[in-house]
């Protein structure tokens, strides 16, 4: 019976394993190199064919044209498949969909694959039970019928790892639809199982027994202080960035529309005095949506160069001027202005193109920070901002997305006393939900500094947060809850895809610093970090203290659920 997974992370990694088999153009170097794999490799460790290191002779298949390419394989003992592996040549790789498949070309799993991701091995997780000497095929679906090969590499038949592959291990079967890759080849088309064998029992020792000591317990350590005293999250002490307070400037008082917050900010751009622009209560009405290329409702305004930023808030207090409708708020091109104590709950935003801004002291079911059409975008605060209250259930999208496009770079990005509860997806979806993603779609843009400080993130269907490709930041003074423990606050639906692993900071992040943070779930390997202080992970390595067990309570005492009534008392 075919069964669908629904697509898990596909994030560009380092490889998982540890052993030393390296694919290279010779039949004699490959072969010694898998003696030496097969006799270091653990009985329960997860195990596959090709090295952890390993990397494509050509980039390009000389065989070409779009199909399902993988690779043939049947394991010693039973065990458990966790996923398929495979090498991403290009950063706009055609592949689409990852499937496993039995020796009769039934398809047992699939899972759908974003093509867009920076070049590297990519790891998409499946669950598959395989049984002994039984044969099955890995493989994936490239659209754009150019992929990464090794020639040679199966040109005799092999057994790594308890893993034998015949001769022309490395199948294809090419057509305009996922099928069933029969046709054999020599060539390695670089896809990979992760394959953990059963435990073998252990035999029962005959002859006398003596009695056994009672074990010593050993003392449970104290609960780090990052569990006893610390608070992430929005406590009403975080600000803009050179943004003055009501009281410390000159005061232009507007009706609650657009029109006239807008018309205020122009009048006032230029000028080199402190500025707030008072919005009288009630409801502002319009927005235009909060797409990619929604226009905005305040678009192409502001002076990025000014001498502190415009701050536009409610003169009555947060919360008494609320954005109305259900299209969706967006802000363009928006330059040297704080939007601050304004309520965006009933309305999703969007930020694009936007230089030395602001979003504050509000609720918001969904945030996009874009940069398009080479426009850069720079030093963005997201402060005291709540993306969800509670749980949203069918999503089809991420919490808050920061997308760069047509080359545009997204640089100082900064989530400060930020709270993000997850999105979840109903079963058999085969969207890609995360709550805080970074990508860039087109284009060779860069995401740089990016900061999380006094944040607090919980872990949706996919991933928590997931980078792309990051470079340089910090995480400071901030917790992520991720999978079982993030469920212990947000139990996913009856109807939900069922989360089972802790996939939590995921992606690629390099030169990351990390103080005083908590990360309750699972850290990418391709997460590189220029310091580690003063923090915990659940493995407890690469600088981590290791994280003791998390309950509810400990959640509710460090992260403070936002409701209103809490905001209410510090907003």
């Amino acid at each position: 019976m075919f069964a669908e997974i629904s697509p898990q992370d596909a994030s560009p990694t380092p490889r998982r394993r540890t052993r030393t088999l390296l694919v290279t153009a010779t039949v004699a170097s490959f072969v010694g190199a898998i003696l030496t794999a097969d006799a270091t490799a653990a009985a329960t460790t997860a195990v596959g064919v090709l090295s952890d290191t390993a990397t494509p002779q050509i980039l390009v298949s000389p065989i070409t044209g779009r199909g399902e390419v993988g690779l043939q394989f049947s394991p010693d003992t039973s065990g458990s498949l966790s996923a398929v592996q495979f090498y991403q040549n290009a950063s706009n790789s055609g592949v689409t969909s990852a499937s496993v498949w039995s020796s009769t070309g039934e398809r047992l799993a699939t899972v759908a694959v974003n093509p867009s991701a920076p070049i590297g091995w990519r790891t998409v997780p499946v669950d598959v039970q395989l049984e002994a000497g039984a044969t099955y095929t890995v493989s994936v679906y490239d659209s754009n019928g150019r992929p990464p090969v090794t020639e040679d590499a199966f040109a005799t038949a092999l057994t790594v790892n308890g893993l034998s592959t015949p001769v022309g291990a490395g199948v294809y079967s090419y057509a305009a639809a996922s099928v069933f890759p029969a046709t054999p080849s020599a060539y390695s088309f670089m896809v990979d199982p992760v394959f953990t064998p059963d435990a073998a029992p252990t035999s029962p020792v005959e002859g006398p027994t003596e009695p056994m000591e009672e074990p010593v317990a050993e003392p449970t350590p104290p609960p780090p202080a990052a569990l006893t005293t610390a608070r992430y999250g929005p406590d009403g002490t975080h600000w803009p960035t050179n943004t003055p307070r009501a009281g410390e400037a000159r005061v232009v008082t507007v009706a609650p529309t657009w029109a006239a917050i807008s018309n205020a900010i122009k009048a006032n751009a230029t000028s080199s005095d402190a500025v707030v622009i008072c919005v009288a209560p009630g409801n502002i009405v319009g927005g235009n949506g909060a797409g990619s290329s929604s226009r905005g409702v305040i678009e192409n305004v502001g002076n990025a160069q000014r001498a502190s930023r415009i701050l536009v808030s409610a003169c009555d207090g947060v919360g008494t001027v609320k954005a109305v409708g259900d299209k969706g708020i967006s802000f363009v091109g928006v330059k040297g202005v704080s939007i601050v104590g304004i309520d965006f709950s009933a309305q999703p935003v969007m930020i694009r193109n936007a230089q030395s801004f602001g979003l504050g002291y509000t609720v918001v079911p969904t945030l996009l920070v874009t940069g398009n059409g080479g426009n850069d975008v720079r030093d963005v605060d997201i402060v005291e901002v709540v993306a969800g209250v509670d749980a949203r259930v069918n999503a089809t999208g991420d919490r808050v997305e920061v997308k760069s496009a047509d080359g545009s770079d997204i640089d100082g990005v900064r989530f400060v006393g930020f709270y993000a509860a997850p999105n979840y997806k109903v079963k058999g979806s085969t969207a890609h939900i995360d709550t805080v993603q970074f990508v860039t779609t087109a284009g060779d843009g860069v995401i740089s500094n990016v900061v999380f400080d006094d944040a607090a993130v919980f872990m949706s269907s996919n991933q928590g947060v997931i980078a792309g490709a990051n470079r340089g930041g910090s995480i400071s003074e901030s917790a992520f809850f991720g999978g079982p423990i993030g469920q212990l606050r947000y139990p996913v639906y009856a109807e939900g895809y069922q989360i089972v692993g802790a996939n939590m900071l995921h992606g690629t992040w390099s030169n990351l610093q990390v103080t005083e943070s908590v990360v309750a779930g699972n850290i990418a390997t391709s997460y590189s970090f220029t310091e580690v202080f003063g923090s915990w992970s659940a493995k407890g390595d690469r600088g981590f203290q290791k994280l003791t067990s998390i309950t509810l309570e400990d959640i509710d005492r460090i992260a403070p659920m936002p409701t209103p009534e809490f905001l209410a008392s510090i907003w």
